[in-house]
């Protein structure tokens, strides 16, 4: 299972994403999300167990709408 602290990294991370798409800075954001992918892909593939792979699967949904509103300001 994952810890606490590797998830509250995940959301500041995607913070980060959020505050950058709205500094209409949407390269640095673009980059950022795709670590952000890459470590949500990561966690996914090593665990097992349902309540992390739910609340990863939650923050994976987000990065999504990130990813589609990304594509929308191009």
């Amino acid at each position: 299972m994952l810890d606490k602290t590797a998830l509250t990294n995940l959301h500041s991370a995607i913070q980060e994403v959020i505050d950058a798409i709205a500094n209409k800075e949407f390269r640095t954001a673009s980059l950022k999300l795709e670590k952000v992918n890459n470590t949500i892909d990561t966690y996914i593939d090593t665990s097992s167990n349902n309540e992390t792979l739910i609340e990863l699967s939650k923050y994976q949904v987000l990065a999504q709408h990130l990813q589609n509103k990304l594509n929308e300001s191009e």
